[in-house]
C-alpha cells in the first residue's frame, strides 16, 4: 500500500526580520503585538495543513479563541486582527470571504520548505502563476516528475506482458531474472556517476542561461545558495540571483571566473544591505538595483 503524502508542515521559517514587513508592520500599529500574535498563530494552522485551511471566518475566531484563551483575549479582538490581516492582503480576500485561509506568499514559502518531497498535492486554491513557480524552479521539476510517472507505467505494462510469455518459456523466465539483476547493478552505478542534484536556484541559473548544466562548479552552487538562504532570507537572495544573471548577460568588464563573481558579488551585497541601519523602507531588490552592485573580481 502506497505512502499517502504528506500535507502539512513540521516546521516552518520565520525570517527575523518578518516584522519588518510593512504589512506586518501596519498590523501593529493599527491593532497591537497581539494581532501579530494571532497572524503568526493562523500561520501556524495553515501550515499545520498545507498551503491552505479550509475553515470559515467564523469557526477560525472560535479556534482562536480558545487556543489564546478567553481569559487573555476578547473574541472582539481577534475578529479585528483577522479582518485586518484580510484588508492589508496578507490572507487572499476573495478565498477568505469562501471559507478558505492562504496567500501567494503562504504557498511560496511552503513550496520553498517542502522543496525535498518527491510529491506534493497542489491541486486545490493554488494561487501561483507559472512564471512565478519557473522562478521556484519547480514547474521543471513536477513535469520531470510526471515524465517518470508516465515512464514508469510504461515498463507496468511492458513487464505484464513479460509474464505472459514466460509462463510459455520458462528459461527465457530465468534469462529475465538474471537480466534484472543486471539492469540494478547498471541503475546503481549510473546513480553513482550520474548529474549531482540541483538546487533550485542552481537550475535556475542553468535554465537562464548562466552556466551549463556540466559546469565543474555546480556543487559549489549548491552550497552557496542554500547558505545565503539561511543567512540572509529566500527572497532577498532570489532577487539578488536574478539581478546578477542580468547583469552578467552585458558585463563590462568581461566575467572571467562566474562562480566568484557570483558569490562575492551576491555575498558582498546582501551582507551590506543586512547591515544598513536605516533602509528607508527599500526592499533588497530595489536597493540592488539602485547602482550598488559591488563587483570584486
Amino acid at each position: 500500500m502506497a505512502r499517502p503524502i504528506k500535507r502539512g508542515l513540521d516546521y516552518f521559517p520565520l525570517a527575523v526580520r518578518a516584522f519588518e514587513d510593512e504589512k506586518l508592520d501596519d498590523l501593529h500599529y493599527d491593532y497591537g503585538p497581539m494581532a501579530q500574535h494571532i497572524y503568526i498563530r493562523i500561520l501556524m494552522l495553515i501550515y499545520a495543513n498545507g498551503y491552505c485551511l479550509e475553515l470559515s471566518e467564523k469557526k477560525l475566531i472560535n479556534k482562536l479563541h480558545k487556543v489564546l484563551g478567553p481569559k487573555w483575549v476578547e473574541r472582539t479582538e481577534i475578529e479585528l486582527a483577522v479582518r485586518a490581516c484580510v484588508n492589508l492582503g496578507l490572507f487572499d480576500k476573495d478565498l477568505f470571504e469562501e471559507g478558505v485561509i492562504t496567500s501567494p506568499k503562504i504557498q511560496e514559502q511552503f513550496i520553498f520548505a517542502a522543496k525535498r518531497r518527491k510529491e506534493v498535492d497542489i491541486s486545490k486554491y493554488w494561487l501561483l502563476d507559472s512564471k512565478t513557480m519557473e522562478k521556484l524552479g519547480i514547474l521543471l521539476s513536477m513535469d520531470k516528475k510526471k515524465d517518470k510517472k508516465q515512464k514508469k507505467q510504461v515498463n507496468v505494462n511492458n513487464n505484464s506482458v513479460n509474464v505472459s510469455k514466460n509462463s510459455v518459456n520458462v528459461d527465457n523466465n530465468t534469462q529475465r531474472k538474471r537480466k534484472s539483476k543486471r539492469d540494478i547493478l547498471i541503475k546503481k552505478d549510473k546513480s553513482i556517476y550520474g548529474y549531482p542534484k540541483m538546487h533550485f536556484l542552481t537550475q535556475l541559473i542553468i535554465d537562464r542561461k548562466y552556466i551549463s548544466e556540466v559546469d565543474a562548479n555546480i556543487m559549489k552552487y549548491n552550497i552557496l545558495f542554500e547558505t545565503a538562504i539561511l543567512d540572509y532570507g529566500y527572497e532577498n537572495v532570489l532577487s539578488g540571483v536574478n539581478y546578477l544573471i542580468s547583469y552578467a548577460k552585458n558585463p563590462t568588464p568581461p566575467i572571467d571566473d562566474k562562480y566568484s563573481f557570483m558569490k562575492v558579488s551576491l555575498i558582498t551585497n546582501l551582507e551590506r544591505f543586512k547591515k544598513l541601519e536605516d533602509k528607508g523602507g527599500i526592499k533588497f531588490e530595489e536597493w540592488f538595483k539602485n547602482g550598488f552592485l559591488q563587483v570584486d573580481r
